[in-house]
């Protein structure tokens, strides 16, 4: 494993070169490592404009924060590594991998259902994945096909770990994404977050691939009381490999979610496609179904 450097100017080390994305806590700008040229991602902490000093200080905390989940959990393969943390000017700064690959995102665009192996995939990965960010006491709290990068085999990787948090640790404020964070995740909560938040937005981007429409309403609503989880008509399109799976994953009350996504993870392996068959016709490209077509689960 790559020694994590602490470095006090980054651009001493790296070159900022053009911004991909912004967020919350910092704007990602594609960047270049200058003694080995490797290409690089960079997070920097947004530019102070009209935030009080003490909000300015909590957005750096934050990223410090994200750099410190990121070295803990250096050792996932599906996970980008972290290479340095430290300042660009007067802002805090994090350097990682740069994945390459097409977003989740951009796959969804295409705007028709997945097959079931290829969603199977997806999940699955994203399982073996969060089964060892949650071992080691984090939860991920965004969870969405933003945050979901296809690389060119077919191996998933899941980026930003700006919301991550420890499991059960007493929340002042909610976050995430409406659409896809449980109900639990968007408030205050002094009871924290488990696990079974992450399943919750597992379960939301399971039913987008296979029926094209987030449960509840999706990005318009949370999930009230008196929203059903689907229309009827959607809810007769989720393939029957799913369904039961799917809905418990998306309920509002966590104790009635799987325990953890091992258990997930086991009502999806007779669904994923089997080592050294065939490349399905028609497949998304690049194709998740690869990875499992290739090696064997994790889990």
């Amino acid at each position: 494993m790559e020694e994590i450097e602490d470095l006090n100017e980054i651009e001493e080390h790296y070159e900022v070169l053009e911004q991909v994305g912004d967020g919350g806590q910092g704007d990602l700008f594609v960047g270049r490592e200058r003694k080995s040229g490797r290409k690089v991602a960079l997070k920097i902490q947004k530019e102070r404009e009209f935030e009080s000093e003490n909000y300015f200080r909590d957005l750096a905390n934050e990223l410090d924060a994200e750099g410190t989940h990121a070295r803990e959990l250096a050792r996932i393969p599906g996970i980008p590594n972290l290479f340095a943390r430290g300042h660009y000017g007067s802002r805090r700064c994090i350097v990682m991998e740069f994945v390459e690959g097409t977003l989740l995102f951009d796959l969804l665009a295409s705007a028709r259902p997945f097959k079931v192996a290829t969603v199977a995939s997806v999940i699955g990965q994203l399982c073996e994945i969060l089964d060892a960010v949650h071992r080691s006491g984090l939860v991920h709290r965004d969870v969405k096909p933003e945050n979901v990068m296809v690389e060119p085999d077919g191996r998933i990787r899941l980026l930003d770990l700006g919301l991550a948090i420890r499991a059960r640790k007493k929340t002042d404020r909610g976050c995430g994404t409406i659409g896809y964070a449980p109900p639990e995740q968007l408030d205050a909560n002094p009871k924290g977050v488990t696990p079974q938040a992450d399943i919750f937005a597992l379960g939301c981007m399971l039913l987008e691939m296979t029926v094209m429409q987030l449960p509840y309403s999706g990005a318009r609503r949370r999930a009230a009381q008196d929203c059903p989880v689907l229309p009827p008509e959607r809810l007769a399109k989720i393939p029957a490999e799913f369904t039961p799976l799917a809905l418990r994953m998306v309920e509002r009350e966590l104790w009635r979610r799987p325990v953890d996504v091992r258990e997930v993870f086991a009502d999806l392996r007779p669904h994923l496609p089997s080592l050294g068959s065939r490349r399905p016709a028609k497949p998304l490209r690049p194709d998740p179904t690869e990875y499992y077509r290739t090696r064997r689960p994790t889990l």
